[in-house]
């Protein structure tokens, strides 16, 4: 999805409902989700009945999780291997100086 158009409104309109949750949902398609919560969040506050708006809140929540369990996992396996790499370096200085 093109940014610009909604830019160009949300310049103009900062408090359009509808181009921020447009622009919320490209942001999650590029998965910038701290972006589109922030268009979330403002969406919301603009008009907090907005059934659209609550719905892809939803779904940003869930991406957001989504994503923190993919990281937590990518860095965790990185230390993981980082330690791993540690040892054997501490065990071959060890070795060396014995």
């Amino acid at each position: 999805m093109n940014l610009q158009p909604l830019m160009k409104v949300l310049d103009v309109e900062s408090h359009n409902v509808e181009a921020l949750y447009r622009r919320a949902q490209a942001y999650m398609e590029t998965t910038d989700l701290d972006l589109a919560e922030l268009d979330v969040k403002k969406a919301l506050e603009l008009d907090n009945k907005n059934r659209e708006v609550k719905s892809i809140q939803k779904t940003l929540k869930q991406l957001q999780v989504q994503c923190n369990k993919r990281d937590a996992k990518l860095y965790g396996n990185m230390f993981v291997r980082m330690r791993k790499e540690t040892t054997v370096e501490v065990k071959v200085m060890f070795s060396d100086n014995f």
